[in-house]
Parts: structure tokens; C-alpha cells; sequence
């Protein structure tokens, strides 16, 4: 499908890649990993196709093949020209075949009921034949199903119906994101790039997509900073490394454990040569000069040069560091209580919506609480809340010797402009051993080198949300509360936060949507739902396997219910009896079902074929305008009404 061949890449004096090849076969699901930094988005925007960056190829070459097609979601787009479309508009767009032919239909329909039509000229017959022909492609396109699967994508990306209707311009970088994920996945492109797909993403659509990318058909590569999504859906990584591209057969943590056995092979091996040096050496200075050694010694000087040529140390990434949160006093046993907490929000026609209704939760010392639920279910109210940022109804009780810190995205809004990055964690620092640490901490957030002394101001937002997290981490408290604070972080940084984090000694509550990070961490889940509150017990992969099992009970039920209103036991029958009725009763439905569908189907291909004979003639556009618009129609109608008749055969088949 695509081949990378020795392929060196460079931006500025920075080498990215050197003689590197790989391949990514058909139904190749592939993650790409490595360092920030080390050319990740770069690759992906080159295979993507022709850009500014291709520019930066010094050496090598991209082969594909001719039926290849590339889909690609960056990190971010411009939706300028688009922004007055409607976000189903903005959907319908990935098949631009169907989509030119939707177009020319409805002008070619327009054109056949004219008025001033001569309908015995040669140009309206190929007219005709043109319209019949489009009309065909359409169908075999599946273009009667192309507004029911892009509705189908929308919802699974947690756009409401009403969204379906709103101009792309009403919604925020994140949500435009997913209108472009959603045109992506419609185009089906049999080689599908993301980077970083789920960085916008809430749980519930974050798990949508997990399931629609593991029936995907077709190869995908992945750039994603979220280890479970990688582990989940991908069967081979390639890692960016020291210039080089290296393959490994399998997902995220089967890299992680075949890279450090593989680092221990080649230490072995480095070991070994170097012992085998130092002997080859000896002999050669102790014989050298001895006329019955000095050939043996010659043939042994030679074998030296030759294994030093070859010989080289294996390359570790040391720029893991290790670091404590500093100490703080313990709090009291009861580290916050909430009675009846309300909070609502008055929207712009004067009504309130309801956040959250009457919430109720004691946390104690030790807590490490995971807050979850989909986009605007009221996680950050809930954590502005605790932290006494915002006004509510009800009761906040806050324990005794309680030091509380607390990270959210706005909190960027407190750092001194004017200062550079370094001395804002300076001036942070609460004593001389901090400050030793700040440089290593600034390194692990993606800030080395002279971007220390970078001014604040200059910083872009995710620059600054990662200086702002560095700061938390300089501070002494016993309550951290924590929203989302892994956004813009690397595989490397979010490490050793998760280090940090469990050596820390006091309460945690955080908002995330990254599972590793939260399993990691937690020890109880709250999930904020439908603005009510419920604690679960256990850790995050616990709360999701309990709630994954809950769906499919309910499935179940839902299933029981309807099997039990086909069947009619008897009170006497035994249970598996009672489960063979209902089978039975649900396949008899099924089959008359079917035979009821087959009719109809047989029934509405003869009117549509009777109806495209009749279009097919040319007295037909001779007919009223009102006349012809009313047939095509039908014609329409009947061709949706057959497709959803051949679905709903399918189905129960």
C-alpha cells in the first residue's frame, strides 16, 4: 500500500530522520510513537501528500500504490471556508462524488421542466440519458444512505440532532475537530492518518470511535499520547528513535517491553565486545614486537579495527527524572464534605439549566477520586466548586488543616507575562532544593534548551497550560484537584507526573479523559451524570468494566422484554421451554417479516421500473413542469423507501 524508502529528513540543522524504510501493508493498523520533537507530525503530514514540508526530504522516496487513498486529521485546520455550512452539510461533503451528483441532478431535474424545453432536439434526448445515468451512479453510490450515515457518525462523535443543523461556525475548535473526524471517516480512505485523535474527545464518543476504528477495513496510522487507544486498536508500532524508524510487531506495551529486552540484547552483546577488545589488546601488547607473535599480532590488530568500526554503544532515552512532590502537613481525617450542592446556569433567553441537583459526597484523607462523564456533564463546575471559584447552592465543609492546590486551564491567566518561563518556576520554587529540580521539570514538560527563556507571553496555550502544571508540582499541599491536566503532555511527561502523583501523600481528585493516567492513580470514581453524583468503588479499568457490563445487561433486558412480549408460555413450562417459545415465536416473526419485506420490495421494483420507463421517454418532459417535478419525486421517495426495506432485510437476516 505505502513504502518509505531510505528516507532521510531534516528541518533547519535539525536531522529528524536518517535512512530509515519502512512499509505499511493493507489492514495495517499501526500506531507511531517517540519523543516529542522527534518528527512524528512531520511523517504524517508528508505521507499525507504533496506540502511545504516535502521540501524537507533530503534523500529517499514514498511509493504507494494506485488505489491508494490518504485521509488525514491533524492537530488542527482552518474551516474558513466552510463556516457557514451547516455541521451535516460540512458531513456530506466526504463523498465528493455523490455529493457533484446530488448537484447535478437537482440542476439537471430543474433543466428538464423547463418551459422553453424543445423535446424532439438532440440535446434534450442526451439530457435525458445523462439524467438517467446520474441517476443510476447515485443509487449504486448509495447516495439514498449517505445523510443516515453521516447522522450515524455525528451522534457516535456526541453531536445532538439539533447540532446536525447549526453553522460550523458555532462550534469551538474541539467540536470542529470532530465534524472533520466525522468527514474522514465517511471518505473511507483505505489509508486513514490521525494525530492525536483524542485529544477533543469526551469517554463516551472516545469509545465510539475505539469501536468503529476496530471494524475499520481499511490500514490506519496513529499519533496518540493515550496508551490504552494505542494497546486497543493497534497491532504494530513504528518508533521514531535516534533518526531511525524501528518496527515492532505489536501495540503500545508490547513495544515498551520488546524495546527494553531488546536494549538488553544489545548491551549484552556491547558488553561482550568490549571484553573481547580489551583481550585482542592485551595480546597485541604484549606480542607485538615478538618476531614468532608479530603475525598472530598483526591478524589480531586487524580484527580490532575491524570490530571498532562495527562496535557501538546501544542509545537509552535518560531523560526520565524522578520527582517528589514536596512535603505538606496532613490534613485531618475529613478532608471536605458536600451537602445538597446545586448549581445552575441562566442561559441567554433568560431560562437556567441545571448542572448539577442536590449532590451529595464526603472525601476523605487518602482519596484518590477520578471524576468522570461526557462533555458538559459539569466536571469542571464540579471541581471550580470544591475549590470555592464559584458561587452554589448547598453546603461545602472543608476539613481540618486542609491545604488545597488546584490546576485548570485557566489558571495560565495568573502567570506573569513578562517573565520568562525559567524564572516563573524560579519564583515558584519554595526553597533551594526545588530550584536545583526546576530545569529537569521544565525538560519533562517539553521545555529544554533556550525555550526556558522564552517570555510567557509569547507561550501559545498549551505552552502555558504545561508551565502552569510544572508550577503545581513545585508546591506544597495535602489536596490536589487537578482538571484535566494531561492534555498537552507527551508519553514521557504524563510518566513522570504518574510518578509524582503516586508518591504524593495526600488527596487526589482528578478530571481526565486519559484511562492509563486515570487507572494509574484511582481508587474511587465519581461520574456525574444527568447532574446527579454516583461513587464507585475500585479503580477506573473496575468502574469501566462494571459499566461496560451494565450496558450489556441492559441490552439484555431490553432483549428478554421483547422476546417475552413474541412468546405466550404457559405458567407451567419450564424455563428452558419458556426460552425455546420465545425463540421460536421471535424466528416465525422474523421469517413473516421477511416474506412481508420480499413482496414489498418485488411490489415497488416493478413501479420504479415502470416509473424510469416512463422518465426514460421523451413525451414525459413535455408534460407540465408542476406534472414532472411530482413523478420525480415519487421517483425519489421510492428509491429511499427500497433502500431502507433493503436494510431493514439485512437486518434480520
Amino acid at each position: 500500500m505505502l513504502e518509505a524508502r531510505n528516507l532521510s529528513l531534516s528541518v533547519g540543522t535539525k536531522q529528524l530522520l536518517s535512512d530509515s524504510s519502512f512499509r505499511i501493508g493493507d489492514k495495517d493498523h499501526v500506531s507511531l510513537v517517540g519523543l516529542n520533537g522527534t518528527g512524528k507530525t512531520t511523517l504524517l503530514r508528508l505521507i499525507s501528500g504533496p506540502t511545504a514540508e516535502s521540501a524537507l526530504i533530503t534523500t529517499g522516496q514514498f511509493l504507494k500504490s494506485s488505489d491508494t487513498t490518504i485521509g488525514y486529521l491533524p492537530q488542527e485546520i482552518s474551516f474558513d471556508a466552510d463556516l457557514e455550512k451547516t455541521a451535516l452539510q460540512y458531513a456530506l461533503q466526504a463523498n465528493a462524488r455523490l455529493f457533484e451528483l446530488s448537484d447535478k441532478i437537482t440542476r439537471m431535474e430543474h433543466e428538464l421542466a423547463l418551459p422553453e424545453q424543445d423535446y424532439e432536439s438532440e440535446a434534450y434526448h442526451h439530457l435525458i440519458e445523462r439524467f438517467s445515468d446520474a441517476m443510476h451512479e447515485f443509487e449504486h453510490l448509495g447516495g439514498y444512505t449517505m445523510q443516515s450515515d453521516a447522522e450515524k457518525v455525528l451522534g457516535g462523535l456526541g453531536f445532538s440532532e439539533i447540532d446536525f443543523h447549526k453553522k460550523v461556525k458555532a462550534f469551538s475548535g474541539g467540536w470542529q475537530m470532530r465534524l472533520h473526524l466525522t468527514k474522514l471517516l465517511l471518505q473511507n480512505p483505505t489509508l486513514l492518518l490521525l494525530d492525536e485523535p483524542t485529544n477533543h474527545l469526551d469517554i463516551d464518543s472516545l469509545r465510539w470511535l475505539e469501536n468503529y476504528l476496530l471494524n475499520y477495513e481499511h490500514s490506519y496510522i496513529i499519533v496518540s499520547h493515550d496508551r490504552f487507544f494505542l494497546d486497543k486498536l493497534t497491532t504494530k508500532t513504528l518508533e521514531i528513535a535516534f533518526e531511525r524508524i524501528n518496527e515492532y510487531k505489536g501495540n503500545y506495551s508490547y513495544y515498551e517491553k520488546e524495546k527494553t529486552e531488546r536494549y538488553e540484547l544489545m548491551m549484552g552483546k556491547y558488553a561482550n565486545d568490549v571484553k573481547k577488545m580489551e583481550e585482542l589488546k592485551a595480546f597485541v601488547d604484549r606480542f607485538r614486537y615478538k618476531a614468532t607473535k608479530a603475525r598472530q599480532a598483526q591478524s589480531r590488530l586487524k580484527q580490532m579495527e575491524k570490530m571498532e568500526k562495527n562496535m557501538q554503544s546501544p542509545e537509552e532515552d535518560t531523560s526520565r527524572i524522578a520527582f517528589r512532590f514536596p512535603k505538606a502537613n496532613p490534613s485531618g481525617r475529613e478532608v471536605m464534605r458536600l451537602d445538597g450542592v446545586k448549581k445552575a446556569y441562566e442561559l441567554p433567553d433568560g431560562s437556567k439549566k441545571q448542572v448539577l441537583k442536590g449532590i451529595d459526597l464526603e472525601v476523605m484523607r487518602g482519596d484518590r477520586i477520578a471524576i468522570v462523564g461526557s462533555n458538559g456533564a459539569g466536571k469542571t463546575t464540579f471541581c471550580k466548586i470544591l475549590a470555592g471559584e464559584i458561587d452554589f447552592e448547598g453546603k461545602l465543609t472543608i476539613g481540618h488543616n486542609v491545604s488545597m492546590n488546584y490546576f485548570a486551564q485557566h489558571q495560565t491567566e495568573n502567570l506573569s507575562q513578562d517573565k520568562s518561563v525559567y524564572m516563573e518556576m524560579m519564583d515558584a520554587a519554595p526553597s533551594s532544593e526545588a530550584q536545583k529540580k526546576v530545569r529537569d521539570i521544565l525538560g519533562c514538560f517539553l521545555f529544554s534548551g533556550d525555550a526556558v527563556n522564552k517570555k510567557i507571553g509569547v507561550l501559545s496555550g498549551g505552552e502555558k497550560s504545561r508551565v502552569a502544571l510544572a508550577k503545581i508540582l513545585l508546591q506544597a499541599s495535602n489536596l490536589l484537584i487537578m482538571d484535566e491536566p494531561t492534555n498537552h503532555l507527551d508519553m514521557r511527561s504524563k510518566e513522570m507526573l504518574i510518578d509524582s502523583l503516586e508518591y504524593y501523600d495526600g488527596t487526589l481528585l482528578i478530571v481526565s479523559h486519559d484511562r492509563y493516567f486515570l487507572d494509574s492513580l484511582v481508587n474511587k470514581v465519581v461520574e456525574i451524570k444527568n447532574g446527579e453524583l454516583q461513587l464507585h468503588l475500585g479503580t477506573y479499568a473496575e468502574y469501566l468494566e462494571k459499566a461496560e457490563k451494565a450496558i450489556e445487561a441492559e441490552r439484555k433486558e431490553e432483549a428478554a422484554g421483547r422476546q417475552k412480549k413474541q412468546a405466550t408460555p404457559t405458567t407451567q413450562s419450564s424455563q428452558k421451554e419458556q426460552e425455546e417459545a420465545r425463540k421460536s415465536a421471535a424466528a416465525k416473526k422474523d421469517k413473516k417479516r421477511i416474506e412481508e419485506i420480499e413482496q414489498k420490495i418485488n411490489k415497488l421494483e416493478q413501479k420504479k421500473e415502470s416509473l424510469e420507463t416512463i422518465m426514460a421517454n421523451e413525451d414525459f418532459y413535455k408534460k407540465s413542469q408542476e406534472e414532472t417535478a411530482k413523478t420525480l419525486d415519487g421517483y425519489h421517495a421510492l428509491c429511499k423507501e427500497l433502500n431502507a426495506l433493503f436494510e431493514e432485510w439485512e437486518k434480520i437476516s
